[in-house]
């Protein structure tokens, strides 16, 4: 799928937070939308229309919101993209000694991630409709 400034536009306005230009580059939303474009392409999502009550495209502008928020925090395009990965890690501290451990059963990790930011949780609300009930094949 082509991303189009049409594409970039309606995001924007959907999501304001992306609104600075000089902050959000186009080429910088134009990347998150691609990647968002990836994670919504099974036939679950439905047909891709621009309109806000599609199913598709909220869940490709709730993706790519997170992706950028993930990746380059309130600073935008200004800071360098974030490499961290954040699992999910339980801690004790006692006195001056203290231990993190992993604890996979929170949750995946890939769902984890999405858990970061509203947008993220979000997606991963839709992501869970898009899966749900049986398909025909």
């Amino acid at each position: 799928m082509e991303i189009t400034a049409e594409m970039i536009t309606a995001f924007r306005t959907f999501m304001p937070a992306f609104v600075d230009e000089t902050k959000w580059p186009d080429e910088l939303v134009t990347t998150a939308l691609c990647e968002a474009e990836t994670e919504t392409g099974s036939s679950r999502w439905g047909a891709f229309q621009l309109e806000c009550g599609n199913f598709k495209w909220r869940g490709m502008q709730y993706y790519a919101a997170h992706w950028l928020s993930i990746n380059y925090g309130t600073l935008g395009a200004t800071a360098a993209p974030n490499s961290e990965a954040r699992l999910n890690v339980m801690g004790k501290s006692v006195g001056d000694e203290s231990v993190q451990y992993r604890t996979p059963s929170m949750m995946l990790v890939g769902d984890d991630w999405l858990t970061y930011t509203n947008y993220g949780t979000q997606f991963w609300r839709l992501r869970r409709r898009a899966g749900m009930g049986a398909k025909a094949v």
